[in-house]
């Protein structure tokens, strides 16, 4: 490991990726309470109970390997852009570390999750008021089907993903079981080339749509494409400013197909409001708040949303990731319908708006495939959904 040693400036893109692969950043697992079940029943048993929740760090050698790549100023064998959006992305990696160590922390999980992800802005809190209390004309939006009442179990939509993977080339990806995700839940496992599921998950046909348009048509796809870009980082996560349009995109896809409904576009909406006016309000308080606008179980999911990482839960604090949903969807809605060209650049990887002209200009290759509507349409009758 010579190579690599802490006084070196300068190294290839060949070093940095595999140092940055060398990273575990599990925070979604970190920042799940192990005690989340016990705590949620003392709260619901109770008029006055705040959680008290507790969490595992994962082990890793994160601290050695940043000490690496703490010094490194230029990525040698690339375009000065692609250099910087480098040594940005190290620098974001050492502020997410900090943030999955923060865990149980309350002041310090608010301070690097604000500081990462931003504070809902004025104009974005009174839209997500206005969704709050359906004023939802602009965005399009469907009635679930009431008379679908088939409901498909786990065999059933490995066979649909199998399908939808084949149709779209998506080869070497399966779906797996998993125990660590929330119940009925299902996450895209980039590295393992994975549709991680609960074993003992249930969907509608149209819920299971929605999932496949949002996991799938967004986030496989841009994984899939940014990882033959020849830069491994626009496969994974990797600049905050990523996320507003990896998210705003799935949900925008959902909208496109037909599929979001405004019990889901609510959902996105009370996690902008909650985060707005919770940072100083304790779990119960903002719960008690909430209520105001969504069922109790609905309520306790948002706020658990943004109070997650937390420990005590009495006091103030908050979690800010998830402003990147609602943000990132009127952000996408917007910048398409004054571009649309814009949606097939974002598919050349897991990239901003500001990467979609290094799409153009030929820094990044652009994707090959990219599904419309009427594609999906025909691959969802093969799959029989």
């Amino acid at each position: 490991m010579a190579l690599f040693s802490r006084s070196k400036k300068v190294l290839s893109l060949a070093e940095v990726t595999n140092l940055l692969e060398e990273l575990r950043l599990p925070t979604s697992l970190v920042f799940t309470p192990t005690n989340l079940d016990i705590e949620k029943k003392k709260f619901f048993n109770s008029d006055t109970y705040n959680p008290q929740f507790q969490y595992r760090i994962v082990k890793n050698i994160n601290k050695e390997i940043l000490k690496k790549l703490s010094c490194v100023e230029e990525i040698s064998d690339v375009d000065p852009r692609i250099s910087e959006f480098y040594i940005n992305l190290i620098e974001s990696k050492k502020e997410a570390n900090d943030l999955m160590y923060a865990v149980g922390d309350n002041e310090l999980v608010t301070e690097i999750s604000m500081n990462r992800y931003g504070k809902p802005s004025s104009k974005l809190f009174r839209n997500a008021c206005r969704v709050l209390r359906g004023k939802v004309d602009v965005y399009n939006l469907v009635e679930r089907k009431p008379g679908e009442k088939e409901i498909l179990k786990y065999d059933e939509i490995n066979k649909v993903f199998d399908i939808v993977f084949k149709e779209l080339g998506l080869d070497g990806w399966a779906v797996d079981k998993s125990m660590n995700i929330a119940k009925n839940g299902v996450k895209v496992g980039i590295k393992t080339k994975k549709i991680l599921v609960d074993p003992d998950i249930e969907r509608s046909k149209f819920k299971l749509r929605k999932t496949i348009v949002h996991e799938v048509g967004t986030h496989v796809l841009r994984a899939n494409n940014g990882l033959g870009s020849g830069f491994e980082a626009l496969s994974k996560p990797n600049l905050p400013s990523y996320l507003d349009v990896e998210e705003g995109l799935a949900t925008w896809n959902e909208n496109n197909l037909g599929l979001l409904t405004e019990d889901w576009l609510k959902k996105k909406a009370a996690l902008v409001y909650a985060l707005y006016i919770g940072e100083d309000m304790s779990f119960r308080e903002l719960y008690n708040c909430m209520l105001g606008s969504l069922p109790k179980y609905a309520s306790f999911d948002v706020v658990y949303r943004i109070k997650r990482g937390l420990s005590d839960t009495s006091y103030g604090g908050l979690y800010g990731k998830d402003v990147a949903y609602f943000r990132g969807f009127r952000r996408v809605l917007s910048k398409l319908e004054k571009d649309s060209s814009l949606y097939d650049l974002l598919y050349s990887g897991k990239i901003g708006f500001k990467q979609c002209e290094w799409v153009r200009e030929g820094l990044i290759p652009r994707a090959k495939d990219i599904p419309t509507k009427e594609r999906w349409l025909e691959i969802f009758k093969k799959a029989g959904i």
